[in-house]
């Protein structure tokens, strides 16, 4: 038997793919979640947003959400676990923190449409992942799939085109 010359690297890639294989194959019914003290709802799972902007843009992460459109928080972490952003608001200013900088922004809204690239409906999200086809101007959403804990929105508006989709993990 002889042995295959691979590297190091095409073998911790090999087995990152494995992982997100794994990870993505995981079924269970995903769950609303409360805080300790039973205030807040959450969620976690995986992120992605397309964004037909100049140049496209796209990006993918880990999630956990908590809270509501008007007061909560929203961690960004890579499939490593590396956190790449803690954005958190209320009713009257909101922040986003990298591991490079602390930004402050007038409402949720802003925040959102500066760290995504493009305006999302923030308030139609939240109702979204409840389970209610709560309408948002120029977006449509399928939650045919929510039980299984998978959800998908997008823009209609051809000029500013987007696209969530969003896989959730159970609780």
């Amino acid at each position: 038997m002889t042995a295959r010359n691979r590297s190091p690297g095409a073998a911790l890639w090999a087995l990152l793919a494995l992982c997100w294989v794994l990870m993505l194959g995981g079924c269970a019914s995903p769950t609303v979640r409360s805080s300790p003290d039973g205030a807040q709802a959450g969620w976690q799972g995986r992120l992605a947003v397309k964004v037909a902007s100049e140049p496209p843009q796209a990006f993918s992460a880990h999630f956990e959400l908590l809270g509501s459109a008007t007061q909560g928080s929203l961690e960004l972490s890579s499939i490593l676990g590396t956190r790449l952003a803690t954005l958190r608001w209320d009713a009257s200013s909101a922040t986003l923190q990298t591991p490079a900088d602390l930004l402050r922004f007038s409402s949720v809204d802003a925040m959102v449409a500066h760290t995504m690239g493009t305006a999302f409906p923030i308030a139609a999200v939240f109702g979204w992942l409840q389970g209610e086809a709560a309408t948002a101007a120029d977006w449509a959403v399928d939650l045919q799939e929510l039980p299984a804990g998978r959800l998908r929105a997008w823009r209609l508006a051809p000029d500013a085109a987007a696209e969530i989709r969003i896989i959730l993990e159970p609780g």
